[in-house]
C-alpha cells in the first residue's frame, strides 16, 4: 500500500484547543469507540490532529462516511452531518529470533 493512504502527524498542520466544541450534535469525530463532537466550519486537518494526539496515536486512517481519505483528498473544514473515524494504523515488524 502507498504510504499516502496512511495518515501521520507530520502531514498535518499545527492545533489549537479552539478547534474543537461540543456544540454540534450529528458531527463528529469517532476514536477508540467514542464521538468527538466537532462544529461545522472547523479545520478538518486540525481537528483529525488534535483527536488523534489525545488518542496518542502516531500514524492513522481516517474515514469520512464510511470511506477511506486520504491526506491528499480530505476536506479543508469539517461540514454539518460529517460522521469521520480515525482508527490506528502500525506497521507490522518481523522480529528475527536467533
Amino acid at each position: 500500500m502507498s504510504e499516502e493512504l496512511f495518515w501521520d502527524q507530520d502531514s498535518l498542520v499545527e492545533v489549537s484547543e479552539e478547534d474543537l466544541s461540543d456544540g454540534t450534535l450529528n458531527t463528529f469525530i469517532r476514536v477508540n469507540g467514542s464521538d468527538v463532537k466537532v462544529d461545522p466550519g472547523v479545520s478538518f486537518a486540525k481537528a483529525i490532529k488534535n483527536v488523534a494526539i489525545d488518542a496518542e496515536f502516531g500514524k492513522f486512517r481516517v474515514f469520512l462516511d464510511n470511506k477511506e481519505v486520504k491526506p491528499s483528498n480530505a476536506p479543508s473544514t469539517f461540514e454539518a452531518g460529517m460522521k469521520v473515524e480515525i482508527r490506528p494504523y502500525d506497521k507490522a515488524a518481523i522480529a528475527y529470533v536467533e
